[in-house]
């Protein structure tokens, strides 16, 4: 078994690395998706080609550093939570979690991140789907859009979405820790007997005829001393000899 030295700044620096690296294919997506759900475009083939044309390539990646800095710390925190509370199970049980613990922990772990994230969350859906209200005056950024949010609308503008985002992110987060753990277990214990050494195989050119005289030569082996079958016909035996012919 591997022994696990990393702290919470290795699992949060791990999960910021690989959010950075995920960001690249899913901000375009994420872009698409919130434009639909908006109403700014009626389906993928439209948002697609409007976006192309109207912001060219860049415009895939409007809400790419707001997206990105919301989701470093998201994802970051529910990992590094999910591990130190599966640190703090162990202290308590030497029984290793079962698939069903490891959910509940993701669970708790996300929805503890989610009442954390959620003004970045929202502060990120208003800079993304601002186009769809030409009306009103445009967020200049990050720091603009949480100081008008928290003058005009108040600090519970920034929880107005917590109970739907809790329902939609705890629930998805649970089973895919638990899941996760579970192929974890899977494959570490498919390496663990594949390292096991294999007993002595008999060779393919053996035919049953040879594995049943191996036989009978260990009982022949068998005399008074040593009552039971020897385990292998002796090199310097008769039937060393007998086969040598």
């Amino acid at each position: 078994q591997i022994k696990r030295n990393f702290g919470a700044g290795m699992d949060f620096l791990s999960s910021a690395i690989s959010t950075v690296c995920c960001s690249v294919v899913s901000t375009p997506q994420m872009m698409i998706c919130d434009n639909i759900m908006a109403g700014t475009y009626p389906n993928l083939a439209s948002a697609t080609s409007n976006l192309i044309k109207d912001r060219g390539v860049a415009g895939f990646y409007t809400g790419w550093w707001p997206g990105i800095a919301g989701k470093i710390p998201s994802y970051g925190l529910t990992w590094t939570l999910f591990e130190q509370i599966k640190r703090i199970r162990a202290t308590i049980s030497d029984r290793p979690a079962m698939d069903l613990e490891n959910s509940i922990m993701g669970c708790i772990a996300s929805a503890t991140t989610v009442c954390v994230m959620i003004p970045m969350d929202t502060v990120k859906t208003r800079l993304v789907t601002q186009s769809k209200f030409p009306d009103l005056v445009p967020y200049e950024g990050i720091n603009d859009c949480f100081r008008r949010i928290m003058q005009e609308e108040g600090v519970g503008a920034f929880y107005r979405g917590l109970t739907p985002r809790l329902l939609s992110v705890v629930p998805m987060i649970g089973i895919q820790f638990g899941v996760y753990e579970f192929t974890k277990k899977l494959m570490l214990s498919r390496d663990h007997r594949s390292t096991i050494p294999a007993g002595p195989k008999m060779e393919q050119g053996d035919s049953r005829k040879s594995r049943l005289l191996t036989e009978i030569a260990m009982e022949v082996g068998a005399d008074d001393d040593q009552p039971f079958p020897s385990p292998y016909p002796s090199k310097n035996g008769w039937w060393a000899r007998r086969a040598k012919r």
